[in-house]
């Protein structure tokens, strides 16, 4: 199965193993909860009082998104990904390669999921999973795996699998990077974090199948409507940010959008690209 990133084609052994759908358990603790998101009616609106460039995300495409799970795909490092609960790991990678037409359920799974990815709040905490998930009944999230999951080379709602965290392809150097642990360089000028870090980086590596799965149950959103950008943007561009974006990038790329018009051609994509990574831009 071959999928297209940005920085090029893995591919990926057909060999990948499944999860068995998983669900989750109760509600995480209350010093894990954070505030969830106002409907997007507070941003400013289109003629007839909806939000120009949001969706409505209801009670049941929230539940739809819970259903969804995390999986390992098992190419290079290894990297954990968000798969939908009406498509298998096959269907998925088919999709966002383009080899099989849209459909209704890939196109829900994009929107969801940039709701989520966009508005929603997650926080550190203790996580229950009912019923247990990859053999685990419970997760604690840190906030390093908060970072990570924020700081983490995104494409098309996986982490990727070759570079995770950055440009290394020893990817424990840009995950120590990313958490401000100390990196040196040898004699060779080659960076290096010494071999107890790297054990470390490697456990949080191989927890983030963990953390991800807490996300798709736990992280907080509540229905309404949520401005996200257009599908093919999203599938670029869309990445965690686990706290809700501001509303001053939410009215930008309003903005660029009701500047951009409906017509579609090089220069729309250009500046709704900018416009959209605005939206996903870390602080």
């Amino acid at each position: 199965m071959r999928w297209i990133h940005r920085r090029g084609a893995l591919t990926f052994s057909a060999a990948c193993a499944l999860l068995a759908a998983s669900g989750c358990g109760q509600k995480s603790p209350a010093d894990a909860a954070t505030k969830a998101q106002p409907p997007a009616a507070a941003v400013p609106t289109a003629p007839g009082g909806i939000a120009l460039g949001s969706i409505a995300i209801t009670q049941e495409d929230i539940d739809w998104f819970r259903r969804s799970r995390a999986e390992w795909i098992d190419c290079e490092s290894g990297a954990p990904a968000i798969v939908p609960p009406d498509l298998s790991l096959e269907q998925l990678g088919e999709a966002l390669d383009g080899g099989a037409p849209v459909s209704p359920e890939f196109e829900r799974f994009v929107h969801v999921t940039s709701a989520f990815f966009l508005h929603a709040s997650f926080a550190p905490g203790h996580y229950g999973f009912l019923p247990p998930f990859a053999q685990r009944a419970a997760f604690d999230v840190t906030a390093e795996h908060i970072r990570l999951l924020q700081h983490a080379n995104w494409r098309t709602f996986m982490i990727d699998c070759k570079r995770p965290y950055g440009d290394f392809t020893h990817y424990e150097v840009d995950m120590a990077d990313i958490l401000g642990l100390p990196v040196s360089k040898d004699a060779k000028g080659h960076a290096q974090i010494g071999k107890d870090a790297e054990k470390r980086m490697d456990a949080l590596h191989t927890d983030m199948l963990f953390a991800l799965q807490a996300y798709i149950r736990f992280a907080r959103l509540s229905p309404g409507r949520y401005v996200v950008p257009e599908r093919g943007l999203s599938q670029t561009l869309a990445r965690p940010l686990c706290r809700p974006v501001s509303a001053t990038r939410i009215a930008l790329y309003q903005r660029a959008l009701a500047a951009a018009g409906p017509r579609p051609d090089s220069r729309r994509t250009a500046a709704l690209d900018e416009a959209a990574g605005g939206l996903f831009a870390l602080d």
